[in-house]
């Protein structure tokens, strides 16, 4: 599928209305979400990334709960809301990120559609990617340093993802980022 075409299959979203965007690593799943948000109007991102406490933490019920009760379930009410924003370098929250409500909403990163989040999300779409590819692009992305916890990263969302079954759950799949994005 082309970009355009899932472009013209987002036009019924509006204001309120989630859209997640969950897949491995590497797969194109901020580039995805950066294409959106430019071509969808009021549209905001919110990156998974962003809500781990480190790398134990991207499976983990602590994130499922903070994904919940920071984002979510004011999504949900209509709410403004505030969301902490975890530093890599520093390994730690440092900030929060407020959010006006009334917006389209795009969740993305690994977990973005677990099944917790499900009946939260409007629309799921699941990028696939090959573990050998994927390493590749965070490596090239993010750096050599953090080649070991990525490799331990890939097994626990292989883990996740098959334990998920999220991609069985997307209403859109892709293997990559779309081609017109590339």
């Amino acid at each position: 599928m082309q970009y355009q075409t899932l472009l013209s299959n987002l036009e019924h979203v509006k204001n309120g209305d989630l859209i997640a965007i969950d897949g491995p690593a590497g797969s194109g799943k901020s580039t995805l979400a950066k294409s959106l948000l430019r071509d969808i109007p009021n549209s905001i991102i919110i990156a998974v990334d962003d809500l781990y406490d480190g790398w134990a933490d991207a499976f983990s019920p602590r994130l499922t709960a903070r994904v919940l009760e920071q984002v979510l379930v004011p999504i949900s009410k209509n709410q403004d809301f505030r969301y902490d924003i975890y530093d890599w370098h520093k390994a730690k929250f440092v900030k929060s990120n407020v959010i006006s409500r009334d917006q389209i909403y795009i969740l993305e990163g690994v977990c973005a559609g677990h099944q917790q989040f499900r009946g939260f999300i409007d629309v799921l779409i699941w990028l696939d990617v090959s573990d050998e590819i994927g390493l590749a692009r965070v490596l090239d992305r993010d750096g050599d340093l953090i080649r070991n916890q990525m490799i331990s990263f890939q097994q626990a969302q292989r883990s996740h993802f098959a334990q998920d079954l999220t991609q069985d759950a997307a209403d859109y799949k892709y293997d990559g980022v779309p081609k017109s994005l590339l």
